[in-house]
């Protein structure tokens, strides 16, 4: 993962990317690795305390071919990044967009 970036209202970002080890999986030998696969979001639960379960995969041609069901977000822009749609955590229930490089709670 990248160096974590602040988005505003206790959520941090990190980027996430994908170049798994092609001897361990030669089923990937074919696909290139993806610098910018996702973003992880490190926020609070409601009682403060840490939660690290809310990620969001970019849409792209190679996450289509390795896992075609899998949700995706579209990157509306990279800098600031803007995704849609919004990303709820199944953790803890925390809700909200990232627009513009900040945290837009839902």
């Amino acid at each position: 993962m990248s160096e974590s970036f602040d988005l505003g209202h206790g959520h941090t970002a990190s980027f996430t990317s994908w170049a798994p080890d092609r001897e361990l999986n030669p089923q990937y030998a074919d696909l290139p690795d993806v610098n910018l696969w996702g973003v992880v979001i490190d926020h609070p639960w409601p009682d403060g305390s840490p939660c690290i379960g809310s990620a969001a995969t970019f849409d792209g041609p190679v996450v289509r071919q390795i896992d075609p069901t899998r949700p995706v977000w579209t990157v509306e822009s990279l800098d600031p990044l803007t995704l849609s749609p919004s990303l709820l955590c199944r953790g803890c229930g925390d809700h909200g967009f990232i627009r513009g490089g900040r945290w837009v709670p839902a």
